[in-house]
């Protein structure tokens, strides 16, 4: 395997992600193909991705993987969700939970408006499904009326992978900024 330059094509990036983030069973995910390192190819069922509004500046992503002969990088995509009526955080982890055990697969726009996708992999590349299958949610109630970033629940969800989220070409990455993409259950 050959080794390729590294040349950033821009000097400023902008760390951070979006505060919406789409999630869906991975088995919801029924083709995909890679092109010159991005997602060219999606097929999902319809409306199969539910949008999960988080709290502004609290959707992370983080790796950390270890590699000789093999190896794989634990994943985490974190979230803080506030502001939301205990019924319907509650509603939203009595969702999540169950379909952890099959798996989940989700999207999310990072801070440059990349829209990156986890969860199922490209079969050429690990030859399986590789979805989050674990979840942890911590919830902070605060003591006091100036308590700041507290009644939230903190959800992060987690898979083990080889294969680093990828990335969306910019004709797809159109369709899910754009409020367009079939496979995104949009408000009306």
């Amino acid at each position: 395997m050959a080794l390729a330059n590294y040349l950033p094509t821009t000097c400023k990036t902008v760390p951070g992600n979006r505060n919406k983030l789409y999630v869906a069973p991975a088995s919801a995910v029924t083709a995909m193909a890679e092109t010159s390192g991005e997602i060219s190819t999606f097929t999902a069922t319809n409306d199969a991705f539910k949008i999960v509004k988080a709290d502004f500046d609290s959707v992370v992503y983080t790796h950390e993987g270890t590699f000789k002969t093999v190896g794989a990088y634990t994943q985490n995509l974190a979230m803080r969700l506030t502001n939301a009526s205990p019924k319907s955080l509650n509603a939203l982890l009595d969702e999540l939970t169950p379909l952890v055990a099959c798996g989940l697969s989700a999207i999310w726009i990072d801070g440059n408006g990349n829209c990156l996708f986890a969860g199922v992999s490209i079969a050429t590349k690990e030859g399986d499904s590789r979805p989050f299958n674990q979840i942890a949610s911590s919830y902070n109630s605060g003591a006091t009326l100036t308590d700041e970033n507290t009644q939230a629940d903190t959800v992060t969800l987690t898979r083990v992978s080889a294969v680093r989220p990828i990335p969306f070409d910019t004709t797809i990455s159109a369709t899910i900024t754009g409020g367009t993409a079939t496979f995104i259950d949009w408000p009306a």
